[in-house]
């Protein structure tokens, strides 16, 4: 049915969702498109209107798309046939017959809000309950309450520091913070020893007066105490801090950048310091990675990598020292130039700690171990594609270095993001055995990238080939059977850190402590049943942007900076679940347990406590003779005939179904991953068989209780009114606001 133009946009919206896009609801399908791909396909419809984004920037869902062209015959598309006058495409599991459905919603969102009509708000509630229930199939994905920290042990800058550098020493409760022109150390067991130092710069003759200042860049521990290395006004230079003095150690090119907006990596293990920073500011040449401390100094050739931006680099020490590693992980330009392909691609590179350069004068001074291999990050069954390198995290193995684990965060063009986990062992074993990409010739001995022992220098004849082919052919896929991201999620997410850790059972957990770009922590437990969003944590005092992200799993301590202030969060937060034994078990936090009459800490209890992290119901795991469990709220209100009420539910667990029942009748229904601050149920109005007792009650799993209580008594008024429970006015108005937000944007293009 093609859309006109006397439908109103609540018709015009109907359309779209019941068919356009071909909703069958049997198997929990949207047309051919999963749930988990509508719901924020509707959404990018929204931000293709407000925010103009640009069509060479979208990416492809996996829908097959059944929704009418500008002219009302079929889409005409690269990724997709149409059928002539039936408005829909042909429907296919050819990926190439597939297309971007980003700008088609976007123009069904236009025909829609350009409609005169006014929208009921009866019909957004419905739309907006409908589509958090197709968006509850990432239930755990979410995090299931919120936790303010806001910042109790923490420290303010006295001036704003746009590009910081922080530097813990682990086991200590304190932190070294390189800002702008200043040094800051923070202890926060003992505040006296706090001080800043400015470590300023002559600006002389530097050209741009924004970069003119002294922005440390690293900070690092060496056995005559600290080294500090800051741009100064972008004549690169370091400074050793010892027993509380500060001295100049002159220029040092490759240890801190020329302006501190450009990308920049180094590496110091020892008496080797490796470096991806230029030499000289100007000579235009892509930045490269080097030994820039030890022997002999070393650099990636200038045709092994495309415009890389580097991540993170890491050692990995194996069972002969000659055959230790350097992993390195990057983005870089992508070399497949079809305009289907992503922009760019996410790369592990690998060398030879002990590589020697090679035998002729050509290669004397490169790196001649240099290969690469691309880090897959997709989810076939949803057809997402995670190419974008956010942040890595390396969790050393046990007992075996090939237990090594690599946690990535990657994103996509819409922010949405996904970790994936590889393994250290998996990756040497393909460089080890892979082809290379576009070679066809018998490989020489020693194989291209193969560690030589005895400080051997690497043949011509080798050189040559892993130069001249420097990707293998296999590509590096996350661990497990499915070979798929550990989860993925709607937020983006830019930091992360790992922590592993033991419970009370001597179980293993890995708990990922994942920063938002807007400025929170989620808090992620991985079990052998899956991953477990425990909470989102707001780490500081007032919300910024998260900048540096350090784990001390010694102390169990996070230190999280913004432009204005460090704070320290302890990795358990047990206080934050309230409610009695059930709550404190529903969380299923590996670092918690219930005590008998409180949620505590098992760092901070010796003793035994009940804990529940991989348990299908952990709430029958409390004493039924006392658990604790928090008791309803109980309200009675009494209101006039034929007004408008609505009764006010605060939401606690996201991963929980909050309900209103009226005379044992469900009323209302508020789905798992309900983003708002309550449940409401709105009460058009009140006619004699809609007064008496409303309660309304929270279903986590097979485990129910009644939240609140409210019994609603006639009072004769002739005023007609909306009232609402007085405890959530505010969370009322919170709740409202996503109605009010699409009624805006109804008004906006009328």
């Amino acid at each position: 049915m093609p859309l006109t133009s006397n439908r109103s946009p609540v018709r015009c919206l109907s359309v779209i969702l019941l068919e356009h896009l071909d909703v069958r609801g049997k198997d929990g399908r949207m047309g051919s498109c999963p749930r988990t791909s509508f719901f924020p396909l509707l959404w990018r419809g929204l931000s293709v209107l407000l925010n103009g984004v640009s069509r060479g920037r979208m990416e492809l869902i996996g829908c097959r798309a059944q929704v009418p062209n500008r002219d009302g015959a079929g889409i005409q598309d690269r990724r997709g046939r149409s059928e002539p006058g039936t408005g829909r495409t042909t429907s296919s599991s050819n990926p190439s017959e597939w297309i971007s459905l980003s700008s088609h919603s976007a123009l069904l969102f236009h025909r829609c809000l350009a409609m005169r009509s006014f929208p009921q708000p009866a019909f957004l509630t419905a739309l907006l309950s409908y589509l958090a229930l197709l968006a509850a199939g990432h239930q755990k994905a979410i995090p299931r309450i919120t936790a303010s920290w806001a910042g109790e042990k923490r420290f303010e800058f006295n001036q704003t520091e746009p590009h910081l550098v922080l530097f813990h020493e682990p086991g200590s409760h304190s932190v070294y913070v390189g800002g702008r022109g200043k040094l800051y150390y923070f202890d926060f067991n003992h505040q006296e020893n706090n001080f800043k130092e400015d470590i300023n710069s002559t600006k002389g003759d530097c050209p741009k007066d924004q970069d003119c200042d002294n922005y440390l860049t690293l900070l690092e521990k060496q056995d005559d105490g600290l080294l500090i290395c800051g741009t100064r006004a972008r004549h690169p230079s370091c400074w050793l801090r010892t027993n509380g003095t500060t001295k100049f150690q002159g220029e040092k090119r490759g240890y801190a950048p020329f302006s501190p907006n450009e990308n920049s990596l180094v590496l110091i293990d020892g008496d080797h310091v490796y470096s991806t920073i230029k030499k000289q500011e100007h000579n235009g040449k892509i930045p490269r990675f080097r030994r820039i401390k030890g022997d002999p100094e070393l650099y990636t050739s200038d045709t092994v990598m495309q415009n890389p931006q580097f991540i993170k680099a890491t050692i990995i020490h194996q069972n002969q020292s000659y055959n230790d590693k350097i992993y390195y992980f990057f983005r870089e330009d992508n070399p497949d130039k079809n305009p289907e392909a992503p922009l760019n691609v996410s790369r592990v590179a690998q060398l030879c700690k002990g590589d020697q350069g090679g035998e002729s004068s050509l290669s004397a001074s490169k790196w001649n171990t240099f290969l690469k291999a691309m880090l897959v990050c997709s989810d076939p069954a949803t057809n997402k594609n995670f190419n974008w390198l956010q942040d890595v995290f390396i969790v050393p193995g046990n007992k075996d270095w090939k237990e090594t684990r690599v946690y990535g965060i990657f994103s996509n063009p819409w922010n949405y993001s996904a970790v994936c986990v590889y393994s250290i062992g998996d990756i040497d074993h393909i460089f080890r055995t892979s082809p290379l990409k576009g070679f066809s010739d018998s490989l020489p001995s020693p194989r291209p990238g193969q560690c030589l022992p005895n400080q051997q220098l690497t043949p011509t004849v080798t050189f040559k080939v892993a130069d001249s082919h420097p990707e293998v052919t296999q590509r590096v896929e996350p661990m497990g059977l499915t070979k798929t991201p550990l989860f993925h999620s709607k937020y983006h997410y830019q930091k992360i850190v790992v922590h592993q850790m033991q419970d009370k059972d001597n179980g293993t957990f890995n708990v990922l402590f994942i920063a938002t770009d807007k400025g929170t922590i989620h808090k992620v437990v991985e079990s052998e049943q899956g991953i477990f969003n425990i909470m989102e944590i707001k780490p500081f005092h007032k919300p910024a942007a998260i900048q540096s992200l350090i784990l001390d799993s010694s102390t169990r301590k996070l230190y999280v900076s913004s432009d204005r202030e460090v704070t320290q969060v302890p990795l358990d937060m047990c206080a934050s679940y309230v409610g009695g034994c059930q709550a404190c078990l529903l969380a299923r936090d590996p670092y918690c347990g219930w005590t008998g009459s409180k949620c505590n800490s098992i760092y901070q209890h010796p003793g035994p406590m009940l804990q529940a992290v991989v348990h299908e119901d952990p709430h029958l795991l409390c004493p039924t003779t006392f658990s604790g469990d928090a008791k309803p709220f109980i309200s009675k209100v009494t209101v006039p005939p034929n007004s408008r009420y609505y009764l006010n539910c605060s939401v606690e667990s996201h991963h929980a179904t909050y309900s209103w029942h009226h005379k044992d009748q469900e009323v209302q229904q508020c789905e798992p991953g309900h983003q708002h601050a309550a449940c409401i149920h709105f009460i058009t109005i009140l006619t004699p068989e809609k007064y008496g007792l409303y309660r309304c009650k929270a279903r986590e799993g097979s485990y129910t209780r009644t939240i609140w209580e409210e019994e609603l008594a006639s009072k004769e008024s002739s005023t007609s009114q909306l009232q609402g429970n007085n405890g959530g006015f505010m969370l009322g108005a919170l709740s409202w606001l996503g109605l009010l937000q699409m009624v805006a944007l109804c008004l906006l293009f009328q």
